[in-house]
């Protein structure tokens, strides 16, 4: 079944923002990339939490152009990612925000959350188009410095977990929203993204292009990019 890879940019969009969101509910904790933003929006409140993660964002954008000393189409196309992420992230963040909390509640919003990050990084996966600038900056820092992957997704993942552990301490006194979910998403979503794309989409769909600006954007390992032209 062919799937547009416009499509599973969306779908990816939305469901890590709500993902991302039903984790702060939780209280359980909330994922790696949107720790800093959310800390930062805690000591500084003049700015929403979807504002500070746009900022955030932008910031490694400005790290990429440091690093690989250029500006490219992907980069614009990120930023514009970065703002329609902020956007879905204050939708969802008020949406939630009523949502009725127990032990129990608790415990199913965050295997929910998780589930939901799992499909919807997989969509990005998919998608084969330019991400947010924190993917970008990872694979951008791997390919100019020629450092493993999966080292550099550690080190990144540690340093934001510090990084936002420290931010709020400072901010409030005491360390909110980074607990059990955070470490949990962190060690657990690489291999679940892995069967999900490998094993379901993979399996089941073809991501193709509906654009030509979408078929100009993908990736060089894209398996659709000989196809782009044909969705023009």
């Amino acid at each position: 079944m062919r799937f547009p890879c416009e499509m599973a940019l969306l779908c990816g969009l939305v469901l890590v923002a709500f993902a991302v969101c039903l984790f702060i509910r939780s209280g359980y904790g909330v994922t790696v990339i949107s720790s800093i933003p959310l800390m930062v929006s805690y000591a500084l409140p003049f700015l929403d939490f979807g504002t500070w993660n746009i900022v955030y964002q932008l910031i490694l954008v400005c790290l990429c152009v440091m690093v690989t000393r250029r500006f490219g189409a992907s980069y614009a196309f990120s930023i514009a990612v970065t703002l329609v992420f902020g956007v879905f992230l204050n939708f969802m963040k008020a949406s939630l925000a009523d949502l009725p909390r127990s032990t129990e509640l608790d415990l199913a919003y965050i295997v929910v959350a998780h589930v939901l990050l799992f499909f919807g990084v997989s969509f990005f996966m998919r998608c084969y188009m330019p991400l947010l600038p924190v993917d970008l900056f990872i694979r951008d820092v791997v390919i100019t410095f020629r450092i493993k992957y999966r080292t550099m997704k550690t080190v990144f993942d540690l340093t934001c977990i510090a990084l936002s552990a420290a931010i709020c301490y400072l901010a409030l006194g005491r360390i909110v929203d980074l607990g059990i979910g955070t470490l949990v998403s962190a060690f657990i979503t690489g291999h679940f993204v892995a069967f999900i794309t490998t094993k379901v989409y993979d399996r089941y769909f073809e991501f193709v292009p509906l654009t030509r600006i979408a078929g100009r954007l993908l990736s060089d390992d894209a398996p659709c990019k000989a196809r782009a032209g044909g969705s023009e």
